[in-house]
């Protein structure tokens, strides 16, 4: 009987369930769909880096014969010949590319004891396929390090075949057996190809992630060799011992080596370590906290249910029923409540673990498995939230319950004031009457008030970090590309003599090699009346000419260095330094990069022997491949970023939209609350003459100037963790997330929080307008 009278009681309150089971079905949700989602790339990945040999450290190497190197017999005839670069050496002698690159690994060994390293070689090339630019990263396969993983069929074997990734594959509609024209020729696919050094597709400095438009490729060992593109190298390592590499160096011993890199804090092979890691912390950080509302939301509702029963339940007493009789079907019914929504949440979380994995797929280069269903898991989800409901409501319930029946019957008097309504009561001394009420009586349950505040600020921040991360790939990529009006970036084929330019063409020289600061920056020649390639800086103007007596920065090397317009920096050039003038700071966050007059670059790289080199040339028609072993087109480049921005837009609006219910749940739950609890008050106010209006804004509106506070709170808290992420990820990985924050941002933020906070209580103004003024007369009966 007695739980028959509070199920009906419930059905009452039906709006506000739904409410909370949102809430609590988002938290359970929350927690199984992320758990669920990395584990299912966490396990397999764990064993094929293991399994395949992922290196421990990698070594940087400057690309160019050092000067201790140049007085090798075998390296003096080729610098003689003008090739100092390992690339152009490897071209035209290979033996003594690979007799430099032994003697750099046994150099290594003997400062570095229980190591083992292995030459790592690649080549970026860039082609067409159906129509759209395709960029891709060739890689040898590695003898003991870094080997290759077939997830499905063989490797290449003869020269026509390739390996491609399955997720670029899929996305391509490619399948084993079909033809991929790379640079003119025809490669039969033969299987689909992942290396342990590559979890992340990050080919460049770019931050294009795009594997419908970028992949790894593999072919046979002569193919490689055959396959004209940009080479690079580097050494990868591995640790004979359990303790990890010390990754500082002396430069005097090791000239060859420009970074030592742990594993773990290289982008393109241990970021996915730090986002299993903060995801899973991430996903139990915002499950435990979406729980603690709803346990906090559920409390309250019990706390406003009883005392509404206080005279019922006084009677029940007085007849002689025990305190646990009473408090049963109170409890049973809200723990039924609570775990059918959390069992609703977890296989919510299940079915939506799969497309998050693909997600996490979309980007990452690993192997996949299909999802288990795990006991501690559903446990996690499900029972530990349970658990705090039923100790919460039981202590509410046995609380109540615990007062004598002549107790019970008495009308309850609360607090009349809190320790925020004694000061806000203070500040308030001398308001008119109806403005203190306004005001206390939001705050009279410290409780409400506090979940409203933090329901507030939470949503305010995930709104603020939305807006931040809008347009921060394009500005990390394409943004100085839509500036610039070359069309295509060409460079020489060393072993070919060199083309004539044509008309409007326009030649630059790049040198990956210079130190600043113990750091590898990169030169990059240009003339100051360079029209196709411009400098711009961050309000828009032309400082090209700026080169021409100083050099210019890019604004992501200017953040890492700390430097700034009218410092002195000096250059490190094959173990000569050259200081310059900073003159100007580009818009540009591609590289760290210093541009420098073209014709002086051209001086310092060839000790004063010559002023004309170059590397090669912005077009804006396609030059030939004839003499440039890489064409990389500027709408390619463009094209490829797309798919990095959309996702992050995407995680934007899930941002702002996910937010945006949990902040208008929480109002509308709270409201309705306040409505209930105040109907004699609300009715009174009637009677006395009040308008539906004033009695809106004395019984609702007073939440929505503690929202702006909230949200005024909000926005240095956002900044503070936007500053922490940019340094994270520039002292870990040194990339430079260029987040903005926006005074149009505070605005668009306000608006959302207005329609949110009219939105969540809507259905509480309504009940307002029902409430007869005859109310306050029954109250007067009773």
């Amino acid at each position: 009987m007695l739980l028959k009278n509070v199920i009906k009681t419930l059905r009452k309150k039906w709006m506000q369930l739904v409410a909370i089971g949102f809430i609590i079905i988002l938290s359970s949700a929350t927690y199984t769909m992320m758990f669920y989602g990395l584990s299912g790339i966490e396990e397999p990945t764990e064993a094929y880096l293991s399994d395949y040999n992922q290196e421990d450290f990698a070594v940087e190497m400057l690309n160019r014969v050092t000067l201790e190197e140049a007085a090798y017999p075998i390296a003096a005839t080729l610098l003689a010949r003008g090739f100092y670069s390992l690339s152009d050496i490897k071209k035209v002698e290979p033996a003594t590319f690979y007799k430099l690159m032994d003697n750099r690994i046994a150099e290594f060994e003997v400062r570095y004891r229980d190591v083992s390293l292995e030459l790592r070689e690649y080549k970026n090339t860039s082609y067409t396929y159906q129509g759209q630019s395709h960029k891709a990263l060739l890689v040898k396969d590695g003898e003991t390090i870094n080997l290759s993983y077939m997830e499905e069929g063989r490797k290449p074997s003869a020269d026509n075949e390739v390996a491609v990734t399955k997720v670029y594959a899929d996305k391509n509609d490619l399948t084993i057996g079909d033809a991929l024209l790379i640079k003119n020729k025809s490669y039969r696919v033969t299987g689909f190809v992942l290396f342990p050094d590559y979890t992340l597709p990050m080919f460049d400095e770019t931050f294009n992630l795009d594997t419908g438009l970028q992949t790894l490729l593999i072919m046979s060992d002569k193919e490689y060799e055959n396959f004209d593109d940009k080479e690079s190298f580097r050494l990868a390592g591995m640790n004979l011992s359990e303790e990890s590499i010390d990754t500082t160096y002396d430069k005097e011993e090791l000239p060859f080596v420009s970074q030592i890199t742990d594993t773990q804090t290289s982008m393109r092979s241990g970021a996915i370590y730090d986002e299993l890691t903060q995801g899973k912390v991430m996903a139990l950080g915002l499950s435990v906290f979406i729980a603690a509302i709803a346990v906090i939301i559920v409390s309250i509702l019990i706390y406003n249910l009883l005392h509404a029963e206080r005279g019922q339940i006084g009677i029940l007493k007085a007849l002689g029923y025990r305190r646990s009789e009473i408090a049963r079907p109170y409890f049973v019914a809200m723990m039924v409540f609570a775990a059918l929504m959390l069992i609703l949440g977890y296989f919510i979380g299940s079915l939506y673990s799969e497309p998050l994995k693909k997600l996490y797929l979309d980007f990452y280069l690993l192997p996949q498995v299909k999802i288990a269903q795990s006991f501690t898991v559903f446990a996690t989800a499900i029972l530990v939230p349970l658990l705090f409901f039923s100790l919460v409501s039981g202590i509410i319930i046995y609380r109540i319950l615990g007062e004598n029946a002549l107790e019970l019957l008495k009308p309850h008097e609360g607090k009349s004031i809190n320790r925020i309504g004694r000061y806000l009561s203070r500040v308030l001394s001398k308001a008119k009457g109806s403005t203190k009420f306004k005001y206390l009586h939001a705050i009279k349950s410290t409780g409400s008030f506090f979940i409203f505040f933090l329901g507030i600020m939470f949503s305010t921040i995930l709104m603020s970090f939305s807006f931040m991360m809008g347009g921060m790939v394009d500005r990390m990529t394409v943004d100085y590309l839509n500036k610039v009006d070359y069309e295509y970036e060409a460079y020489l084929d060393v072993t070919e003599r060199l083309p004539e330019t044509r008309p409007g063409d326009e030649k630059f020289l790049i040198y990956p090699f210079a130190s600043l600061d113990d750091s590898v920056v990169s030169l990059q020649g240009l003339s100051s009346r360079n029209k196709l390639y411009s400098l711009y800086d961050d309000e828009g103007n032309d400082i090209t000419v700026n080169i021409q007596n100083g050099a210019v920065i890019t604004k992501r090397l200017s953040i890492k260095l700390g430097l700034e317009e009218g410092d002195i920096i000096r250059l490190e050039v094959n173990d000569d330094t050259f200081p310059f003038l900073v003159k100007g700071v580009t818009d540009e966050y591609i590289s760290d990069k210093v541009y420098l007059n073209i014709e002086k670059l051209s001086n310092i790289l060839s000790e004063n022997s010559t002023s004309r080199l170059y590397s090669g040339i912005y077009s804006l028609k396609k030059p030939s491949d004839a003499y440039y072993s890489t064409i990389i087109s500027k709408s390619g480049l463009i094209e490829q970023s797309k798919a990095m921005s959309n996702y992050t837009q995407f995680i934007s609006n899930v941002m702002i939209g996910g937010s945006a219910i949990i902040a208008a749940s929480i109002l509308f739950v709270l409201t309705s609350f306040t409505v209930e609890k105040n109907y004699y008050v609300i009715s009174l106010l009637k009677v006395m003459g009040y308008r539906r209006r004033e009695v809106n804004a004395m019984i609702l509106n007073s939440y929505f100037f503690y929202a702006l506070i909230s949200y005024l709170i909000s926005i240095p808290i956002a900044l503070g963790i936007l500053n922490l992420m940019m340094r994270f990820f520039t002292e870990e990985y040194g990339v430079i997330l260029p987040l903005q924050y926006r005074p149009i941002f505070l605005l668009q933020t306000l608006v959302i929080l207005i329609l949110i906070f009219f939105a969540g209580t809507y259905i509480s103004r309504r009940k307002i307008a029902k409430i007869p003024l005859q109310e306050v007369l029954k109250s007067y009966q009773e």
